[in-house]
């Protein structure tokens, strides 16, 4: 009479091999995942200055992306800077405010490390009226790992990159 199943070593052996695939293959999706966090981090940035540079534009005003605690990584809030100081105020409208994903590293240079200002012909504007360029840096979890950076120059356009990032900015 023949038995109709696996003996405790074919389990075993199947287990094993399962493990080695499951270890050789999840260092990889956890590259995958940390890639997927900074594209979904820079679109949502993008996606504000796109908004702010459109509404200060059609308001034929300046309107302020500003670091939520002076930290990008607690997200930004989006409002008419009425009185030019790049803080939002209690008479200023609050056009919106984006959180920040919580494990998303998010380095900014001293131009835009507080705020990004948008005046009514679409251009970036320091609160002194020079113009603004700089760079946010986004972050990947492992130094040497492609990261993504948004380049804003003084006409107020930017371009997106995407590379490894140097170890000063992201505190590896």
């Amino acid at each position: 009479m023949a038995s109709r199943g696996f003996t405790l070593i074919e389990l075993l052996v199947a287990l094993v091999v399962l493990g080695i695939l499951i270890s050789i293959g999840m260092p990889a999706f956890g590259n995958m995942i940390d890639q997927q966090r900074m594209d979904s981090g820079l679109s949502a940035l993008t996606g504000s200055l796109n908004m702010a540079k459109q509404e200060a534009v059609r308001r034929n005003r300046p309107v302020t992306l500003t670091a939520i605690e002076g930290d990008w990584n607690n997200g930004w809030r989006m409002f008419l800077d009425n009185n030019s100081n790049g803080q939002l105020d209690e008479n200023e409208k609050l056009l919106r405010e984006i959180a920040a994903d919580a494990v998303l590293r998010i380095d900014a240079n001293t131009p835009v490390s507080r705020y990004v200002r948008f005046n009514g012909r679409g251009e970036s504007q320091l609160l002194n009226g020079g113009f603004q360029a700089g760079t946010f840096r986004f972050c990947p979890k492992v130094a040497g790992e492609h990261g993504r950076r948004v380049t804003i120059n003084q006409v107020g356009r930017w371009r997106v990159e995407s590379g490894p990032i140097k170890s000063g900015y992201c505190g590896f």
